[in-house]
């Protein structure tokens, strides 16, 4: 068929009414591409026209970004309230460049506003979804707010400021990926290389070398290939881990617009700091970290920070300040978190927690004041007496105590009156290949791995000197006296006879900033281990956190030592309740 038959085939089909489903669907895509990369970054060009409402340039930049979204989308079935939005949103970016006016508090306002909406639109066309009768609403209010919107003269507070913020969003409801470097690729693919290899080495040396004719050279090419394998392993792992990781900064992205809408609503200007935005985090840590910051940020603006009149009574700046720090060890994660308010009212959250069940008259009395800022983590616990759009329903901080057991991390809350409140958060960092590096231990018939990043020091049970103070043994270690006990001992809660003790072996365990001398039958090698879930009939053991298959097919039980220490302090408690 010759070129002008088609042409003239095509033109029929026009003039019949055809629809041509699959030019419409190219159509759609490559909206969608042009589209997602532009209103990721609408949110970042806004706020830092808050934070400089004369930069004609980034109002340029604003303008010819929502100005691309109109005119791509007008081809686009079913874009055309996203088309009328884009269009006012453009018209008022226009007035401002004409104008040359400010960029008001107002103006960011409702072009937040507008970018969250156009986010959702564009979502609603890339699922070919119908909208809901609250987005349709939420729309049409929107562009009505652009035709009554007015220039108010006066000064442009801004309210928030927003150091470390990335503008790199995501569209909710989209399934998330991982942008892999061309380095990372050619990387991972030097890997695959070096394991064909070092899987032929070792087909070779199983076909050609005989153990029996040649001991110490089949010994020393076995040694070889161990070495080869551990490297590459080695190297493997920790790319993995580090491709699911991205910037603090980026993880934590819509923390900003958070507090700006919850200063605004609140009417407390707020100061954001971050430190740490370029700590590499894990993705999916992330993602839950920035979930429970928002309750955290929501609870300190509302609970927290005074009022502007409260705040210069009591001789403190007028911008309340709220302070986020994340850094990065060897095997955790460290975030602080903390407001300069208030802080927490440990009678009235003790009250509390008495009105509603969580302890009693007897017990309260001998609550610590870390036991008593715990209660805040209680599914609907609030202290507040009116239910706002912040806060008051007693959900959120429940959230918070949620991540720590998913992860198996820690808080602790720390508050002065009238100074504020400090969260500390350890969470261990996630391995999504749960490898770790063990003592194999045996003990009564069974092996015990014990994370090598805790144990501090091997001694035979001989070398030590013991006593024995109320039903616990210990010992000396550096200075410190220390509980010298076996497993069974720390579950049970007190100490056996000391008859075969000099036979055995003790690991001194470190948990924290606590030694646990731990009691073994003897101590038979260090290696690495793939770490396995007890499963959904065990659940969890105490004191154990999974198992693993040694090479021999025995089975190891992998030590938890915090768990361990938590045990230790319960019976600790138990005593000092029962005296």
């Amino acid at each position: 068929m010759s070129d002008k038959t088609s042409a003239q085939n095509a033109e029929d089909s026009f003039d019949l009414g055809i629809i041509d489903f699959a030019q419409i669907e190219e159509v759609s895509r490559v909206f969608q591409q042009e589209s997602e990369e532009i209103l990721n970054e609408l949110d970042e060009l806004i706020l830092h026209l808050e934070e400089n409402p004369d930069d004609q340039d980034r109002v340029n930049i604003l303008f010819r970004k929502v100005h691309t979204i109109k005119g791509s989308v007008g081809a686009v079935p079913g874009g055309q309230l996203l088309g009328s939005l884009s269009h006012e949103f453009e018209a008022l970016l226009t007035r401002i460049k004409q104008e040359s006016r400010t960029v008001s508090k107002e103006a960011v306002d409702i072009f937040l506003k507008s970018s969250r909406l156009m986010k959702v639109l564009a979502h609603s066309l890339y699922e070919k979804r119908e909208l809901f009768p609250e987005e349709l609403s939420e729309a049409i209010e929107l562009i009505s707010a652009y035709g009554n919107f007015g220039f108010q003269e006066g000064l442009n507070d801004s309210s928030v400021k927003h150091p470390g913020y990335s503008g790199k969003d995501s569209l909710k409801g989209r399934e998330e990926g991982i942008f892999l470097p061309l380095e990372q690729l050619n990387d991972f693919l030097r890997l695959s290389g070096e394991l064909l290899v070092l899987k032929n080495y070792f087909n070779l040396l199983s076909q050609t070398m005989n153990a029996q004719e040649n001991p110490q050279l089949f010994e020393k090419r076995q040694n070889e290939f161990s070495q080869s394998l551990t490297k590459i392993s080695d190297q493997l792992q920790s790319r993995l881990q580090g491709i699911r990781k991205e910037k603090a900064a980026e993880c934590l992205q819509g923390l900003p617009i958070l507090i700006r809408q919850s200063s605004t609503e609140l009417n407390k200007p707020v100061q954001f700091h971050f430190e740490g935005s370029e700590t590499p985090i894990d993705k999916s840590l992330g993602h839950d970290l920035q979930e429970c910051l928002v309750h955290m940020i929501r609870n300190s603006i509302d609970h927290g920070i005074e009022d502007q009149f409260e705040r210069a009574l009591q001789g403190k700046s007028s911008l309340g300040n709220l302070n986020l720090s994340i850094t990065e060890s060897s095997s955790a994660y460290r975030i602080q978190y903390g407001d300069d308010g208030k802080g927490l009212d440990k009678d009235r959250i003790l009250q509390k927690a008495l009105n509603v069940g969580l302890t009693t008259s007897e017990k309260a009395a001998s609550l610590s004041e870390k036991e008593i800022f715990a209660f805040i983590f209680e599914p609907g616990f609030s202290t507040k007496d009116k239910i706002t759009t912040i806060s008051g329903r007693g959900v959120g901080m429940d959230i918070v105590q949620s991540l720590i057991k998913k992860y198996q991390g820690r808080v602790e809350v720390q508050s002065t009156p009238h100074e504020g409140t400090k969260f500390f958060i350890e969470i261990p960092i996630p391995k999504h290949i749960l490898v770790e590096s063990a003592l194999i231990c045996s003990w009564k018939g069974f092996q015990i791995a014990v994370p090598l990043t805790s144990v501090t020091s091997i001694i035979t049970c001989a070398e030590l000197q013991t006593t024995k103070m109320e039903d616990w043994r210990y010992c000396q270690f550096k200075g410190l006296t220390i509980p010298l006990l076996s497993y069974a001992e720390i579950c049970q809660g007190f100490s056996d006879d000391d008859s075969t003790l000099k036979n055995s072996s003790t690991l001194i365990v470190r948990c924290q900033d606590q030694y646990i001398g731990l009691i073994v039958d003897k101590v038979e090698t260090q290696t690495e281990l793939v770490l396995k879930s007890f499963g959904p009939l065990l659940k969890s053991q105490k004191g154990f956190k999974g198992l693993s298959i040694l090479p021999d097919e025995r089975m190891a039980y992998v030590l938890d030592p915090h768990d361990l220490l938590q045990i230790l302090l319960q019976h600790a408690k138990t005593y000092e309740a029962a005296a």
